[in-house]
């Protein structure tokens, strides 16, 4: 009887040891597979497991890749192809450069630039995720830079972590920077 009972609380030990190191923080294959030290035969204990601060760089550094990508929908009509919409051959948002400000459906950008990172970004929980345009009316004096909000919590270990971003879409280059916000 005893044997038994150290037997089962040996065992609830080594699950709960398996599922802690199952929920450590781990880079993404990218950056698993990014050789930043060839001479190293040994790889660094960095690379198997990482902090919340790396993994937020990693996520801002992703999402600036995906929002400055031009996605397949933008040259192929996709219209009753949503797997394909979901897949990594649409990565990216429709382009915008060259567009006036008055000329661009606000909520529209909203929902797509959500569904984008909905797809392709999963350390984001879908659920909390907000995209949101900021306006104050006076589109002259931006210089044609739109400017959203995007907010939520990012999935991390042992609970999710609020992040907060800012973002300006030049519309005259197509290009968007994304920066941290200190909540």
């Amino acid at each position: 009887m005893v044997i038994e009972y150290q037997e089962r609380k040996k065992n609830a030990l080594e699950r709960q040891q398996h599922q802690a190191t199952k929920n450590r923080l781990q880079p993404t294959l990218f950056d698993r597979l990014t050789d930043h030290a060839p001479n190293k035969v040994k790889e660094a204990r960095d690379i198997v497991h990482v902090d919340y601060e790396v993994l937020r760089a990693a996520i801002l550094r992703d999402l600036a890749w995906l929002l400055n990508t031009v996605n397949l929908e933008a040259i192929v009509d996709l219209d009753g192809l949503d797997e394909v919409k979901k897949s990594s051959i649409n990565f990216g948002v429709s382009p915008l450069a060259g567009r006036r400000m008055s000329e661009i459906d606000h909520v529209r950008l909203q929902n797509t630039i959500r569904d984008s990172i909905v797809n392709f970004e999963p350390r984001l929980l879908a659920d909390t995720l907000v995209v949101k345009f900021i306006n104050d009316g006076n589109y002259l004096e931006h210089h044609n830079v739109l400017t959203l909000i995007i907010k939520g919590m990012m999935w991390c270990n042992p609970y999710p972590r609020e992040f907060l971003l800012r973002t300006s879409l030049d519309l005259e280059s197509g290009h968007m920077d994304i920066k941290q916000v200190e909540a």
